[in-house]
């Protein structure tokens, strides 16, 4: 008997076996790639997972690329190819304890529907896998992109098909417990925040939260924290099914700081802790400690640049509460950065953050994206974020970049509980006014878990929300009109568009003080003592409001209460000589007044 027959067939099966390949699995005789995800929709993270035969993936760090470096390759049905980082993952379960061994994975979020195709490559040998094919679907609705720098107004943003997005929200920077409370309390407050047309969250990767670095891990090795990073994970999928876009803090300054929430002694950079570090300065200037910190870089822009949900990364927490120069860190923002962007296809969005009202010519970096103010003066929000505004502004040139008010409360101390009136009054205020004195959102106030959630306050966004929905604030411009004594009226308009904020004088926070120190004075002299005591500023007496500007012709006026949330007037109204002339009903706190052409 032949053996030429048995033998061809052989071949042709081999021939066959090597040539089929599944959507989800391709295997060279290195390295495999699957894909996690069931259904690629567009738009959405897809999911890859790495393997090999053997242990040629093992290493006794994972994270250190100069150990292991894996890349995977996207090529997309249409445009051009581009690599995405693997990140060593562990799974959880809904216990939070783990679930088998590590495993290698690399994540990318398709922005078209087709077939894409993904290998994957162990840098620096010829470890390679064959290439995957992912069969991505459309989506039941459009995909907005990433975040970006408003092309039509850089002082604004704008998702990737060209929407404005307009930031309403807050800080939302931990939980106020552990392990599955920390799930509980971001669903409880991202639910709340989307129900009232909230889209943003600012979150912060400390040691006591998401951190991946501490005293329990050593540097350079984040095995011990990554319940901590699957707890991200799960935060950012909420996120995400709800519209939220998260600003993602990656240093607290109390981590460097011996003086303000000082953290220092438990940093594993300090010297005492077996660091590289006798002083925290030395953070931003030593080799080692910048290396370290590079490794941390690489592995949290691996696991999360994906995210349609990430807005923006924001290096430093008030960075000058550390004894860290700006003369220093100028440097250290530009190399990391750079380093960032090779891990980073999406090139989301760069800031950082200076406490107390500081100025900082950091702000004219290329390297970050927009600035943002913090402040807990107490003062008028009409009145500091107006000085805020113009000082940053005159630092970076104003319409060149986005000025967020990302931090607001009345003290940093914490909510007054003796006096939660001034504290709702400032809260109200830093919500409308940073839109109407040219910021790029509303004021984020501090106090989510001491105030906003506790007293229900999410309301406060809706009503925002409703007031400007779909306007084009990137078409406005920030004006002040006059509305007569005891009044501020502010203003964003176009020829055709107008947005105006009615505030009468005394709701401000610091009139409740004056109001309610009056009150106490009162009572004690009448041996009474003051139980349940509100604040509610006398009527303000009917007046006409000038809205100047407008091109003649027909608009639609409407009257909207922010404190209740209801439209109290809906009706045509004409312009005749630039001047719109609106009757505003009796008020005792404020009023919004919108204006349309038809």
């Amino acid at each position: 008997m032949s053996v030429r027959p048995f033998f061809v067939s052989f071949v042709l099966v081999v021939a066959q076996f090597a040539t089929h390949t599944l959507r989800s699995h391709a295997q060279s005789a290195d390295l495999a790639i699957d894909t996690l995800t069931e259904t690629a929709i567009a738009n959405q993270m897809v999911e890859l997972r790495i393997s090999a035969d053997a242990k040629v993936l093992d290493a006794a760090n994972p994270f250190d690329s100069d150990e292991i470096d894996l890349w995977v390759t996207i090529t997309p049905p249409r445009g051009r190819a581009f690599k995405v980082p693997a990140f060593w993952y562990q799974d959880f379960d809904a216990g939070l304890k783990p679930v088998g061994a590590g495993e290698w994975r690399a994540r990318f979020t398709p922005a078209q529907r087709g077939v894409w195709r993904a290998a994957a490559k162990r840098i620096g040998d010829t470890l390679v896998s064959d290439s995957v094919s992912i069969d991505v679907q459309p989506a039941a609705e459009p995909g907005r992109g990433f975040v970006r720098i408003n092309p039509r107004n850089p002082r604004y943003f704008a998702y990737d098909n060209g929407d404005l997005y307009f930031p309403i929200g807050l800080n939302l920077g931990w939980a106020t417990g552990q392990d599955q409370i920390v799930l509980q309390d971001y669903e409880r407050w991202f639910d709340r925040l989307a129900a009232n047309g909230g889209n943003i969250a600012r979150i912060w990767m400390a040691s006591w939260s998401f951190g991946l670095e501490w005293k329990d891990t050593g540097l350079g090795d984040y095995r011990a924290r990554m319940k901590q990073a699957w707890l991200l994970d799960q935060v950012f999928k909420m996120a995400e099914k709800r519209g939220i876009a998260i600003m993602l803090c990656l240093l607290n300054h109390g981590a460097f700081s011996e003086s303000v929430n000082p953290e220092w002694k438990d940093n594993p950079y300090n010297a005492v802790n077996g660091g590289m570090l006798k002083t925290p300065q030395d953070f931003v200037s030593d080799e080692a400690a910048r290396a370290l910190f590079k490794r941390r870089v690489r592995y949290i822009a691996a696991r999360w640049s994906y995210s349609t949900s990430l807005f923006a990364w924001e290096w430093w927490n008030e960075v000058n509460w550390t004894p860290i120069a700006d003369t220093d860190l100028r440097p250290w923002i530009k190399e990391m950065t750079e380093h960032l962007r090779q891990f980073d296809p999406y090139a989301h969005l760069v800031t950082n953050s200076h406490a107390n009202a500081a100025t900082t010519t950091l702000w004219r970096m290329p390297e970050l994206s927009f600035a943002q103010e913090h402040d807990y003066s107490g003062n008028d929000p009409l009145t500091v974020l107006k000085t805020s505004y113009d000082r940053i502004g005159a630092t970076i040139d104003k319409n060149a970049k986005p000025i967020l008010m990302a931090e607001h409360g009345v003290s940093a101390s914490g909510a007054d509980a003796q006096l939660i009136a001034r504290e709702l009054v400032h809260f109200h205020n830093s919500i409308w006014s940073a839109p109407f004195l040219g910021y790029a959102g509303t004021g984020m106030y501090w106090w989510w878990d001491s105030l906003v959630d506790p007293r229900g306050l999410w309301g406060e966004y809706g009503r925002l929300a409703e007031f400007i929905r779909d306007v084009d604030i990137a078409a406005l411009t920030p004006a002040t009109l006059y509305a007569g004594q005891g009044a501020k009226a502010s203003a964003l308009r176009n020829r055709t568009v107008a947005l105006v904020w009615v505030r009468q004088n005394e709701y401000d926070a610091s009139e409740v003080m004056r109001a309610f120190e009056k009150a106490q004075r009162e009572a004690l002299k009448a041996n009474k003592k003051l139980n349940d005591w509100q604040y509610q500023p006398a009527a303000a007496p009917s007046r006409t409001l000038t809205v100047t500007g407008l091109t003649k012709g027909n608009y639609v006026l409407g009257i909207f209460s922010p404190q209740s949330g209801k439209w109290l007037v809906q009706r045509p109204l004409t312009v005749l000589d630039g001047n719109a002339y609106v009757p505003l009903p009796e008020y005792s706190a404020d009023l919004a007044v919108r204006l349309e052409k038809k």
